[in-house]
């Protein structure tokens, strides 16, 4: 699963952080960004800055999108690779979540 934020739509509130540090911070700017590997990925309003999510992170990862006030926290799953994942979203996020079966396509 990989993640990313749309820091146009980003309202600065931090729920993201409080949900999962390891996966989210606020920057100077006062907007939300990713993390992987300890560094923000910072591509603001582009999908350039998907950051993989540990396993141990999913759950949290979810949470956080879906309290997200500005909507603003995507959210890509790879269907062969993660087809364990087993989390039901609320319906509000399902325009927020990309199921990508490669492996179907080719």
């Amino acid at each position: 699963m990989r993640v990313w934020i749309d820091q146009d739509l980003c309202t600065g509130d931090g729920l993201c952080v409080d949900h999962c540090h390891d996966v989210f911070t606020l920057l100077e700017d006062g907007i939300a960004y990713v993390v992987e590997d300890g560094e923000a990925q910072n591509d603001p309003g582009g999908s350039g800055s998907l950051a993989a999510v540990a396993p141990k992170h999913v759950e949290s990862v979810i949470k956080a999108a879906e309290v997200c006030p500005g909507e603003c926290i995507f959210i890509e799953i790879d269907a062969p690779v993660d087809a364990d994942i087993d989390y039901d979203v609320d319906v509000r996020m399902a325009g927020r979540i990309d199921v990508r079966d490669d492996e179907a396509a080719a």
